[in-house]
């Protein structure tokens, strides 16, 4: 190889790790506006007992309409990360439905730590990755868990 050959090869190498490093500065900028926080509080406003399902959930389901005190649930999304956090009523079962539900949601489980407090109340915390192909958005996320717990909860009876 002549100089010429190798100062190009050398030009050509700085200029591709250069746009390497533009595009992981542009990635690192669309994660942060990328998340997404929603939370539904702890108390309900409407006359029902239940939240209006958010713009982007097709159709209605049939729930019934029990007045339950409303769960507070928090979704944040970073590209497919998820991390969600539900302050819920403790009851036997809610982890397994919860767990379910998040899996239909067609996301893979990472993480999950469950607190447990005298007054029957639980903290669940789960990280989760979407599975490749699919996403969700926040407030489909806090929605469909709502809809879990009130379903769990009014099959109580």
């Amino acid at each position: 190889m002549d100089k010429a050959t190798i100062l190009s090869d050398a030009l050509r190498y700085v200029k591709e790790q250069q746009e390497k490093l533009k595009a992981l500065q542009d990635r690192d900028v669309r994660s942060i506006d990328s998340v997404v926080l929603v939370k539904r509080p702890c108390i309900s406003n409407s006359d029902d007992g239940f939240p209006s399902p958010p713009p982007s959930a097709a159709g209605g389901g049939g729930l019934t309409t029990t007045m339950i005190p409303l769960p507070e649930i928090e979704a944040r999304i970073s590209e497919s990360n998820v991390m969600m956090r539900i302050h819920c009523q403790d009851g036997k079962g809610v982890l397994v439905t919860l767990l379910a539900e998040v899996e239909g949601l067609h996301l893979s489980i990472t993480h999950t730590n469950v607190v447990s407090f005298p007054a029957s109340t639980l903290i669940i915390n789960l990280m989760a990755k979407a599975n490749e192909g699919f996403t969700v958005a926040a407030d489909d996320i806090v929605w469909k868990l709502d809809s879990a717990l009130r379903r769990h909860h009014s099959g109580k009876g």
